[in-house]
């Protein structure tokens, strides 16, 4: 594995195996070609058009894991996209909510059918306190689900609609 590979003009390979948590534990957080190609779809058809649409760097907290860090993550589904490949964690800028904000709400006025098509498409979107999280399968399979994160502390989310989501600030 070439860990400056370049997965997309921006996003190198390396952004996304990165972990804090994998090398405390001495686990190898390599993904397979597979999950390499599922990362390239996910920077090509996301992340490269939300970074050139809102200006900002977007900066990658947690792309793939292995099964073996997954699972010792805290609240990590056994059947997480960041397994296959498919699912970033992030923030943009310098991570304000206001800058959260706006990196969502990209997402989603992208992704709305236009007469121009789609620009920015997704499988999952899930709006946390922090950061967000954003899967990509393909155009022709993404569910273009949105959630809500709770905002207690305590695992769970709540699906909204798209013009619910766009009126959150």
């Amino acid at each position: 594995m070439i860990k400056n590979q370049y997965l997309s003009l921006h996003f190198t390979l390396q952004e996304f195996t990165e972990s804090a948590t994998a090398k405390k534990h001495g686990i190898v957080n390599e993904p397979p070609q597979e999950a390499v190609e599922n990362l390239k779809r996910l920077c090509e058809g996301t992340l490269e058009p939300l970074r050139e649409a809102i200006g900002l760097p977007i900066i990658v907290t947690s792309g793939f894991r292995t099964q073996a860090l997954n699972s010792i993550l805290a609240h990590a589904s056994s059947t997480s996209q960041h397994m296959r490949g498919q699912a970033a964690d992030f923030y943009a800028g310098n991570g304000s909510r206001e800058e959260l904000i706006k990196a969502f709400r990209e997402i989603l006025q992208g992704s709305m059918d236009s007469p121009q098509g789609r620009k920015i498409d997704f499988d999952q979107l899930i709006l946390y306190p922090t950061f967000i999280h954003v899967s990509y399968v393909s155009k022709e399979k993404n569910r273009r689900g949105i959630l809500l994160a709770r905002r207690d502390g305590k695992l769970g989310y709540g699906r909204i609609t798209l013009a619910n989501a766009l009126k959150i600030s």
